[in-house]
């Protein structure tokens, strides 16, 4: 009686994975086969779609089979032909998208109550154009995906108000929107400083000094000044780092004064900034920092040192024979460097400790 029902369990077992499998590579043959039978389809719609990007009026009857296609395949046309496009061939690729109908469709998706099909209708205007009328609107959204995504967006689709709106943006309770809005606010570049400076200017979040050291205009350098005198040692570090990518006397001579900041992360973005700007006058106060109690801050002034050419790399050399084993290692680390940059286990290192000093929103 055991073994018929133990015989019958395994059976069962049995016959559950065969179906499993079955089911398993039908629906992989069914997706090959589906894959299969749009290849000319694809092929076809991408000559017709090609021909309007490069000026040429597509055939009517050509564009309405275009548009008979599953949405998935128009948008897949039209991401792999967009990919590599910009200036008037990515405006014609958003007629191309709104003569299709896919606009209307972004559109409405982007006003849906679910949160998913909002996201959807903005990553379509991102990868394909247009969305200036409805996308701005989702800067408020309550889900962050379609915050962030808007965000994304506005990078590609610059406006004045729009830039403005980013700005805000910097103090969304969500880490991956705020990195986002930065990520957006350099690429928009040169065209966001104004902006950016005003912000500065009022006294907006230290994670602006960051985009503005991305964008590095001279512009900068009085607010950069100003927030090196912060009472938040975070905000003296990122305004450092804008310091550090402007340069000029008065910027070499904040740095320098930041080397004895109380803060280690502000001496290693003070030492960092004097190293980028090349600026070997302050060679005697990098090496004092190679004695520092803080490892970021011999790892920055050593690199910093190593930049400035013949002058650093005689004082490294020197402090290969320092009463203090801590700027002794730090020399002979940065010497032994054939090209002065840091080796895995360096950089392993200052990242797990710049992680540490992250504040969480």
């Amino acid at each position: 009686m055991d073994e018929n029902l133990l015989l019958r369990v395994v059976m069962i077992e049995v016959g559950l994975l065969v179906g499993a499998l079955i089911i398993l590579f039908g629906n992989a043959g069914w997706l090959a086969f589906a894959a299969w039978r749009q290849r000319a389809p694809l092929a076809h719609a991408a000559l017709v779609i090609r021909a309007a990007l490069e000026g040429r009026e597509p055939d009517r009857d050509n564009l309405a089979e275009v548009a008979r296609l599953p949405t998935s395949a128009q948008v897949r046309v039209l991401v792999d032909l967009g990919a590599s496009l910009d200036g008037a061939k990515k405006r014609r690729l958003a007629t191309v998208a709104d003569t299709l109908g896919l606009l209307d469709k972004a559109e409405r998706w982007c006003s849906s109550r679910r949160w998913g099909t909002r996201l959807r209708g903005v990553r379509l205007f991102t990868l394909v154009g247009g969305g200036s009328a409805i996308v701005p609107r989702l800067f408020d959204d309550p889900h962050p995906e379609v915050r962030a995504q808007a965000a994304q967006w506005t990078g590609d689709h610059p406006s004045p108000s729009s830039v403005e709106r980013l700005l805000t943006m910097l103090s969304d309770p969500e880490m991956r929107c705020r990195f986002t809005v930065e990520d957006s606010l350099m690429r928009v570049g040169r065209s966001a400083a104004e902006p950016l400076l005003l912000y500065l200017e009022r006294g907006g979040r230290p994670e602006a000094l960051e985009v503005a050291a991305g964008i590095a205009d001279a512009r900068f350098l009085p607010a950069a000044l100003e927030y090196c005198r912060s009472p938040d040692a975070r905000t003296r570090a990122l305004a450092a780092a804008l310091a550090g990518s402007i340069g000029g006397t008065k910027a070499t001579e904040a740095l320098a004064d930041l080397l004895r900041d109380p803060d280690s992360e502000v001496r290693a973005a003070a030492a960092k900034g004097l190293g980028k700007l090349g600026h070997w006058p302050a060679a005697g106060a990098l090496a004092e920092c190679l004695r520092d109690s803080a490892w970021d801050v011999r790892l920055a002034a050593g690199l910093a040192l190593r930049g400035l050419g013949a002058p650093g790399t005689l004082l490294l050399k020197r402090a290969l024979a320092d009463s203090d084993r801590f700027a002794r290692d730090m020399a002979q680390q940065v010497l032994d460097l054939p090209d002065g940059r840091q080796p895995d286990g360096m950089r392993r290192r200052a990242r797990s400790q710049a992680a540490r000093k992250t504040v969480p929103a």
